[in-house]
C-alpha cells in the first residue's frame, strides 16, 4: 500500500456535543459524516481516494466551528 493511496476512518468527539448533533450540523454544511455503531458513540469522517486536500481542510475548519 502506498501512502498517497491509503486513506482511513477518523473517529473524534467535540466535547460537550453528542455524535448525533455533531453529524447533524456537518451535514447542515454538506459534510457527510456517521454515528460509530458502538457503546461508546463518536462521530466519524472517512475520508478517500477522491477527497481532495482542500476538503479535509474544509471538513477540519467547519469541525473547529462547532466548538464555539
Amino acid at each position: 500500500m502506498a501512502d498517497e493511496l491509503s486513506a482511513g476512518i477518523v473517529c473524534f468527539d467535540v466535547e460537550g456535543m453528542p455524535a448525533q448533533q455533531v453529524v447533524d450540523r456537518l451535514r447542515q454544511r454538506k459534510i457527510i459524516a456517521s454515528v460509530t455503531p458502538y457503546k461508546t458513540l463518536y462521530a466519524r469522517l472517512s475520508p478517500g481516494l477522491l477527497t481532495s486536500p482542500a476538503e479535509v481542510e474544509t471538513t477540519l475548519a467547519a469541525v473547529r466551528t462547532l466548538t464555539t
